[in-house]
């Protein structure tokens, strides 16, 4: 491995070792806690999900950062990707109003999909990326009001961490466009 690093091999950048270390380790943390506890109970369907969700992080991270040299967008990708996953990862495991079955947890889904789809109609330019995070803070202002409008709750304290993750990034994404 050594000789590898010496000659510019893959694993040249200790920053990928940490990285996908990183996501074996948080894969393997549910499954030692299972020896010691039945509290974690994870079915081979919370392994694979949660498998996909971190390796699809990691793989855009991965071509993040031999895409685009701009650290600005960089941070703006790590930021998007933080709020998509967090987005998910806590809708899924206990939900964000009520508990993880109340049927109104499901709209939470559309900010992620708004900065992904925008994203993506974008051609994952910087300028298009800011407009996409920008449209994906206003979904998340909506789904805040019509929950609240419908009797369902009120998420202003998630709508607020959320908004503001989706804000930064655009924010990031506008620095990269001026940059380039």
């Amino acid at each position: 491995m050594v000789e590898q690093a010496k000659t510019g091999g893959v694993w040249r950048n200790p920053w990928r070792l940490i990285g996908w270390g990183g996501i074996a380790g948080l894969l393997l943390l549910p499954a030692v806690a299972m020896q010691f506890t039945d509290e974690v109970s994870w079915t081979a369907g919370d392994f694979l999900v949660a498998f996909l969700m971190l390796a699809s992080v990691g793989m855009t991270v991965e071509l993040t950062v031999r895409a685009n040299p701009s650290w600005s967008y960089r941070a703006g990708m790590g930021i998007l990707l933080a709020a998509c996953f967090l987005t998910t990862w806590i809708n899924l495991a206990v939900g964000i109003v009520g508990n993880e079955n109340n049927p109104v947890n499901t709209l939470f889904f559309l900010a992620p999909l708004a900065a992904i789809g925008g994203s993506m109609l974008a051609g994952f330019r910087a300028g298009g990326m800011a407009v996409a995070t920008i449209l994906a803070a206003i979904v998340q202002i909506a789904v805040m009001l019509y929950i609240w409008v419908a009797g369902a709750g009120f998420p202003i304290g998630v709508t607020v961490f959320f908004g503001t993750l989706w804000l930064v990034a655009a924010g990031l994404f506008r620095q990269a466009a001026r940059e380039a």
